[in-house]
């Protein structure tokens, strides 16, 4: 009996510890761009929060809909996914568009999006509570106007991008943004570059500077104005303000640049699968002994945007293969339509590229599906479309795992002949083991890093002590413009001092020696 008083005591100690040392905390969350793949990297940030006790309202284009998350409130936004079906993205990569143009394009779509969003009833009323009313704001870091909701509710901000960080974000954090060692994603250049491919990244970096500096940050800071107070600081300043940035990278992708305290990487946060697989389509997969190619170019590009004979094409070249093909489409049923393919409009992708009949995947590049396969250590083939697309092909035909073929480059034989390659030569599963150990071998899994982080900012309100002075110095300072102009000057000086003295100096030599002269002839 004794024993068991201790037992409840035990457990008494404990409830009190827990329920001192966890603060239930309002959170705002904000995913604004309409993409499923960014919502991965969030959703699971909703659902941790809201299970750990915090107080959880999230605008999403993709809301969980869980009812057993009941601190979660979610204001869903996924009418938004209308700019994408009438636009089409599948031609933003440098070999079809000026890339400063490609940046510019993105970001007037993420703007066009958010601003529909500021004008939902639900929204409206968000935006009407008071200041201090969220005790954390975490945001998507892709387009500066969010940033601008740390001073309308007063409120510690952290960003969370589901890519790398682009150059110009780098400068704002105080991070390297040196051009010969590292490169934006929208160059599509991988490091080491050579000789000409350094001028081409400084050329892109200082370009890219300008239309952010100039064009791209004063559009934003309208925007951002208009629904968070004309007394706002400067959108820069709004993002220089922010307590953390967290980009979603890993040592697989990550260029390696040295960063500053209050910027964090943290790769994949969704690691273990999202939906279990339909039976039926688990039998596909278990009967296909001689093996399976699953294809799929993700959720931004749609097949019905591809232009020409790319459908046809594609199609063609996976009745080719000996393996069974399971293929994500915008439909079940196409004319034509080869007896080794099935086509589905949705996937539960990483459940199929965890079955070990899979022999390759023929993927878009994009990170989330880059970081699946490479879990799953699943070689590739990659057809890159748009943003970070092709610089992730590269990376990662480079290292060994992946072909790639450019969609201009794309025909019947050539996507034959490459999935044939990567599924038959064990070279490209073996370098893929390898980035698998590599990718998985951290001290934490992701969401784990990512909801300390969050709430380490809640604790201290803030995290101001981890930003680094580089970010509140102009670029002529953070080149030392400064102290090379005064250096120039000060050699300029001692370079005029110098041909003054020499010249008086030679002119006093000549005086003597024209004197001494004079005083010979006299004598003489």
């Amino acid at each position: 009996m004794q024993a068991c008083y201790y037992v409840i005591f035990i457990i008494f100690l404990i409830v009190i510890i827990t329920l001192r040392d966890v603060k239930s905390a309002r959170i705002l969350g904000w995913c604004s761009f309409p993409s499923i793949s960014h919502q991965r990297v969030f959703q699971p940030l909703w659902r941790e929060l809201s299970l750990r006790g915090h107080e959880v309202t999230a605008i999403v284009p993709n809301p969980l809909n869980d009812p057993s998350l009941t601190n979660l409130t979610e204001i869903d936004t996924g009418y938004t996914y209308d700019i994408l079906k009438r636009t089409d993205i599948t031609h933003l990569r440098r070999e079809n568009m000026n890339t400063f143009k490609i940046q510019i394009v993105l970001q007037d779509l993420h703007a066009e999006a958010l601003q529909m969003v500021f004008e939902k009833e639900e929204v409206k009323v968000i935006l009407e509570k008071n200041k201090n009313h969220f005790d954390l704001i975490i945001i998507e870091g892709i387009n500066p106007i969010l940033f601008g909701l740390q001073h309308k509710f007063d409120a510690p901000l952290v960003a969370v991008s589901s890519l790398s960080l682009k150059t110009y974000w780098h400068f704002l954090y105080g991070n390297s943004i040196h051009p010969v060692l590292f490169t934006d994603y929208y160059s599509e250049l991988v490091p080491k570059l050579t000789f000409w491919e350094k001028f081409d990244n400084i050329y892109i970096t200082i370009g890219t500077f300008i239309i952010n500096k100039f064009v791209m940050f004063p559009r934003a800071h309208n925007i951002a104005k208009k629904y968070f107070g004309e007394d706002m600081p400067y959108i820069e300043e709004m993002v220089k303000s922010s307590s953390l940035m967290f980009s979603n990278n890993n040592p697989i992708f990550s260029d390696l640049r040295p960063l500053v305290p209050n910027v964090i990487l943290f790769r994949n946060v969704a690691e273990k699968g999202y939906n279990d697989m339909h039976e039926d389509l688990k039998q596909i997969l278990d009967n296909a002994k001689e093996g399976v190619v699953y294809f799929s170019l993700g959720t931004n590009v749609r097949f019905d945007h591809v232009q020409g004979d790319v459908k046809k094409t594609i199609m063609e070249a996976l009745g080719d293969l000996p393996y069974t093909v399971i293929c994500k489409w915008e439909s079940e049923k196409l004319e034509g339509q080869p007896k080794n393919v099935h086509l589905r409009k949705w996937l539960p992708q990483q459940a199929i590229l965890a079955h070990p009949n899979v022999k390759a995947f023929v993927t878009q590049g994009g990170l989330q599906s880059a970081e699946e396969a490479i879990i799953n250590a699943v070689p590739l083939v990659v057809i890159p479309f748009l943003g970070d697309q092709p610089l992730n092909a590269k990376i990662l035909t480079s290292k060994g795992m992946a072909e790639t073929i450019s969609p201009k480059d794309l025909n019947r034989r050539i996507l034959t002949e490459s999935i044939m390659k990567v599924a038959q030569d064990e070279k490209y599963r073996n370098k893929a083991k390898e980035l698998r150990d590599i990718f998985l071998d951290q001290p934490q899994s992701g969401i784990d890093k990512v909801i300390w982080w969050c709430e380490y900012v809640i604790r201290h309100k803030g995290a101001k002590h981890l930003r680094s002075p580089a970010a509140d110095i102009p670029l002529w300072e953070y080149f030392m413009l400064d102290v090379l102009a005064v250096v120039l000057i000060a050699l300029y000086l001692v370079y005029k001092i110098t041909k003054v003295t020499i010249k008086i100096l030679l002119e006093l030599f000549k005086r003597s020696t024209a004197s001494t002269t004079s005083k010979k002839k006299k004598k003489n």
